[in-house]
């Protein structure tokens, strides 16, 4: 599928000044600095995502505040070609302003404006806006299951990108999360998307080999907690049966992994979504009988040591490859400008 964006690449082109900089940074308000700081780690979002993840009251208040931020430069914004015609909803990254303003924070150079522009259009193009929009629209329905029912359900407190739980830990995942509940419990969880035809039995296997063993002391990663989580999202109930058996057949009966799978057929109807009694306890959860909620997981969790850090920022600066197309700016770059 080809979801080449209208072509808007243009104002990524612009000349940015140390004054325009200064300028716009000193009109940046709190919950600015989160959509940069939302941006800068996971690369775009619709308006009604940052509207949910930013903490608007509606979509319509972030419409205005997100055009006044466009205006200013510190965003830009395209929208993907909708298959049948028509188009999807803006979607949002750092503008050439904003890209200045998020560098400057991390103590590094941006790279050319003309470079993000072509990462922008390449982003649209097959699976890689497919990949994107499926990660980020299950951490939204994640957050929006609970929004409305504040110190009942938690928050997510920590969000991290793929790229960079392939950089600090090696593997390949849909995301990394923790999830905080009012009584101080974490769930530190893994992303797995079962998501065809991209993501295929045989592949999301190979992605489940990638992560840390705890039963297996060679396959272990500093920072990486062996109380973490992997989540397996599956797109029907037959899928989750057929991979649930991969898994099984798989892993055998040794693994020390904490593995849940639930699917859309579960989540869907359920009051509280991905929250309720909808997830299949395997791996090192298999004592667990029949399905259940995030929570009870959380409980469920056989504590063999500390929950390990997050992973670091600093990780993803040190690593960053010259190709890569969600990077937007680095210290290493052949594009980079002179600030």
């Amino acid at each position: 599928m080809d979801n080449c964006p209208h072509d808007t690449s243009s104002g990524l082109r612009r000349r940015v000044t140390a004054a325009a900089v200064a300028a716009a940074g000193g009109r940046l308000t709190d919950r600015d600095r989160r959509i940069l700081a939302l941006l800068d780690e996971h690369f775009t979002f619709t308006t009604s995502q940052l509207a949910l993840l930013a903490g608007f009251g509606s979509v319509i208040t972030a419409q205005h505040r997100l055009a006044a931020l466009h205006a200013r430069g510190v965003l830009h914004r395209d929208r993907p070609f909708r298959p049948g015609g028509g188009s999807f909803e803006w979607h949002w990254m750092l503008g050439p302003i904003g890209a200045r303003i998020v560098a400057a924070e991390r103590g590094v150079s941006p790279i050319k404006p003309a470079k993000v522009a072509t990462r922008w259009r390449k982003l649209f193009h097959g699976w890689r806006w497919d990949e994107l929009h499926a990660q980020h629209a299950w951490f939204c329905a994640l957050i929006a299951a609970v929004r409305g029912e504040p110190g009942t359900g938690g928050e997510l407190v920590a969000w991290r990108s793929p790229w960079r739980v392939s950089r600090t830990w090696k593997a390949t995942t849909d995301g990394y999360g923790v999830w905080r509940y009012p009584d101080g419990r974490e769930l530190a969880f893994v992303l797995l998307l079962d998501d065809p035809p991209r993501v295929g039995v045989t592949e999301l296997r190979d992605r489940l080999t990638s992560l840390p063993d705890p039963a297996i002391p060679f396959t272990r990663r500093d920072g990486y907690g062996e109380d973490t989580v992997t989540l397996v999202w599956c797109a029907t109930l037959r899928r989750e049966q057929i991979i649930r058996h991969a898994i099984t057949t798989h892993l055998g009966g040794s693994t020390g992994m904490p593995i849940a799978l639930a699917c859309a057929e579960y989540t869907e109807p359920a009051p509280a979504g991905l929250h309720d009694r909808v997830w299949l306890p395997l791996g090192s959860l298999r004592r667990a009988s029949g399905r259940l909620t995030l929570s009870e997981i959380t409980d469920a969790v056989p504590v063999t040591a500390p929950t390990a850090g997050e992973p670091e920022p600093a990780d993803y600066w040190t690593e960053v490859a010259d190709d890569d197309d969600v990077i937007l700016y680095d210290d290493t770059d052949d594009g980079r400008q002179v600030a």
